[in-house]
Formats: C-alpha cells, sequence, structure tokens
C-alpha cells in the first residue's frame, strides 16, 4: 500500500513538473519573434564597455542604457577620487571592471577588486573608495520594478 501511494505521488509530481516546462516552452517562431521585439527597443544588439579609466575628470559618469526597466552606467573614479555616501531607491549591482577598494554598505565595509559584483537592497547607503592613488571603474545596474521611475540623481 506504501509503494503504490509513493509511486501515485511520484507519477503526479512527473506530471506536474512535465505541464509547468511545456507550459513555459513557446514554439521557436514565437520565441525568435520576441528575440526580434526585443533587440528592436533596445539602442543596439552589443553593449561596449569601457573597461580602464584613461584620462578625463576624477569621477565621470557614462550612461549606457537608460530605459524603464533598466539603467545601465559606467562610473569611473580616477586617482582615488571618492564617490560620497548616497543611495538608490532600486536594487542595484556594482561590478568593479578595473581596480580595487572598499564600498561602505550601511556603514559595513566591504572589500572588491576587479572582476567582484556587489549586490545593494534599494535604499542601502554606500559609498566608494577606491585604493589610494588607484582608479576604478564600475559598471552599476539597477533594476527598476514594474516602470517606475527612476529618482536616483547621477551620481554614479
Amino acid at each position: 500500500m506504501q509503494r503504490d501511494h509513493t509511486y501515485r505521488r511520484q507519477t503526479v509530481l512527473i506530471a506536474f513538473v512535465l505541464a509547468a516546462v511545456l507550459a513555459l516552452s513557446e514554439p521557436a517562431a514565437a520565441q525568435e519573434d520576441e528575440a526580434t521585439e526585443r533587440q528592436d527597443t533596445l539602442p543596439s544588439p552589443v553593449i561596449e564597455l569601457q573597461r580602464e579609466a584613461g584620462d578625463g575628470p576624477g569621477q565621470e559618469v557614462t550612461v549606457l542604457l537608460d530605459e524603464s526597466h533598466l539603467k545601465l552606467a559606467v562610473l569611473t573614479l580616477r586617482q582615488g577620487t571618492v564617490l560620497p555616501p548616497h543611495s538608490a531607491p532600486v536594487p542595484t549591482t556594482i561590478q568593479v571592471l578595473q581596480g580595487a577598494g572598499v564600498i561602505h554598505v550601511d556603514g559595513k565595509p566591504i572589500r572588491v577588486a576587479e572582476g567582484e559584483l556587489l549586490p545593494l537592497r534599494a535604499g542601502a547607503d554606500h559609498d566608494v573608495q577606491p585604493d589610494e592613488g588607484g582608479d576604478m571603474v564600475l559598471l552599476v545596474h539597477y533594476l527598476r520594478g514594474g516602470g517606475s521611475t527612476m529618482h536616483h540623481d547621477d551620481e554614479h
């Protein structure tokens, strides 16, 4: 009796998983149309990232993409320039493209280096302090939910 009950439960679970997979999959033509539609809404299919600080002012922001659902920007901090404490009203990630330093999140120091990504919750107070005299290039990704408007000024 127990084996029969376990078999039925496994069968129901497999059927449920299969139904979910089928419901989530779309015909190939529909997926191609959707991919084409997504490309039409972006400025270009590939965004080239600046990975080195180069010459310029102590702090520089280059907005790569500014859509209703997300914003991507490259923040360059040259020669140890510090980004003062601030927050964003949306979830944010900061990826280090060049350099290293400390990002204080709600007062807690977090050491970051090239290739690392730091996720931040909405409203988290944070600052960025490159290593003394060093350059940092950061990719900042703002996730905007439900098409809400971004109220964060271009500090990043």
